[in-house]
This record gives structure tokens, sequence and C-alpha cells, in this order.
């Protein structure tokens, strides 16, 4: 059944080739690395440029971290922060009423074990990303870091992302979460999402998982890619010119970015 249901989604994909003048860039960037020591390797052992979201102070960030930049593969700290139903939280998170010297403090250690970092997301953060302050705080921080922001889009009223551009930061959104249930079908499903945001608009941001099911249907699809007509870029490539923005309609989001 799994087998099948992977060839549907290779099937899927294929049948979304179209023709346009210039071909639809994405980037899929996948969180949660640094626990899970095989996981990562996995993601590593991909042949394709995904960004690697990393958290700092986890078992196996920094050999991970180090592997993903000797790779080729971009690199992103994946920060945790505090989230609306005040789950614990891991090591180097940033909490509410944090000063900017403390956010700085976390930045630094997480950039100690994250050097090939060019940017961040946020990991988790339902609570922190609707805060305006803490949002200023943390992108002044950024800013003099020249590190990019990704917003994972874990909370609709995020402010994450227009108080990065707001810094004058290179930024960008999260499009699509592509296993947030882990199923073959519904991650293909999800995918191909992902692909006609890329046709409609130019470029679209997935954010996954390193899940059993996640990798074993990139790995069916992620070859086919060019004959859909579709380019995979390392997502600092799709990010806009800093640039102040009136805030978008946000995208419901799930705390597990």
């Amino acid at each position: 059944m799994r087998r099948a249901a992977t060839r549907v989604a290779a099937l899927c994909l294929m049948l979304l080739a179209g023709s346009a003048a210039a071909a639809p860039r994405i980037a899929i960037i996948i969180d949660d690395l640094g626990y899970n020591r095989a996981a990562g390797e996995a993601v590593l052992a991909l042949p394709a440029p995904l960004t690697c979201a990393v958290i700092p102070e986890t078992p196996h960030g920094r050999r991970l971290a180090r592997e993903a930049a000797a790779a080729g593969k971009e690199v992103m700290i994946h920060l945790p922060m505090a989230t609306l139903d005040a789950r614990r939280l891991d090591a180097g998170a940033l909490h509410d009423g944090m000063s900017e010297a403390q956010i700085g403090a976390v930045l630094d250690r997480a950039q100690r074990a994250l050097p090939d970092a060019r940017g961040l997301n946020n990991h988790m953060g339902s609570a922190l990303t609707a805060e305006a302050e803490p949002m200023r705080r943390l992108m002044e921080q950024l800013r003099h870091r020249h590190l990019y922001f990704i917003d994972s889009r874990t909370n609709a009223a995020t402010v994450a992302e227009r108080s990065a551009r707001q810094a004058g930061l290179a930024a960008g959104r999260r499009d699509v979460f592509l296993d947030n249930q882990r199923d073959l079908l519904h991650i293909n499903a999800q995918f191909n999402r992902l692909l006609r945001l890329a046709r409609r608009h130019g470029q679209a941001i997935a954010i996954g998982h390193p899940y059993p099911e996640t990798l074993d249907y990139l790995r069916q699809v992620l070859p086919l890619l060019d004959q859909a007509g579709v380019r995979l870029v390392p997502v600092s490539q799709l990010l806009t010119a800093p640039v102040a923005t009136a805030g978008a309609a946000a995208r419901p989001g799930r705390e597990n970015g």
C-alpha cells in the first residue's frame, strides 16, 4: 500500500508539469534537526539543495549543521519560542519579557553552536510571534548579525514577518506545511499545493520535518522536479528585498514549525 501511494504521488507530480516562461522556484526547509542524528543524516543524504533548520542546543545540532554546510546545504537557526499553550520549551528558547540584551545573548549561543547559519526561523512560537515588542527586539538583533528571517507562521496572528521587514531584514514566510499529517497521500497533496502556488506566484516556501514518511516522499519526487519544470533552491534565494510592508493576511499555522 505504501509503495502504491508513492507511485500515485509521483504520477500526480508529473501531471502537474506545465509550461512557463521562467521556471517557478521552490524552497523546502526541513525543521527540527538536531535531536535525532540518523534522521538528520538522512536529510543530508538527499541530493538536493534543501535548507536545514537546526535547533541549536540539541545533542547533534552542531555536528549536523557542520555536515550540512560541508554538503553545500543552507543552514538556518531553528529557534524555540514561547507558545500559547505554555508548553515546555527546548533549551535556548526566547520567552516573553526578555530584553533585547537577553535576546542577543540567546542568539550569541545559537551562533556559536551554528556558525554556518545564514538565517533564522521560529520553532513553535505561537505566542511570541504575535507580540510586536519581542519581535522588534529580535529583528534588531538579527539585523546587526546580517541574518535573514523566515516566519514559520504557527499563529495566524503573527507579526514576525512584518517586524522583520520593518527592521530592514531580508524576510519570507512559510506557504505550505508538507507533513502536518504524516501520510504519503497527504504529503503529496501538500507538495502539489506548493507547486501550484509556485506556478501562480513564481515561488513558494514549504516546511517539512525529518519524518520517515516525508523523507521517503522526497526521495521519490525530488528527481522529478526538472520534468515538472520547477527549480528547488535554498530559501535565501527566494527572499524579497527588505522593504516595509503592511502585513498581509496570515495563513493559519500549527505549533510544529
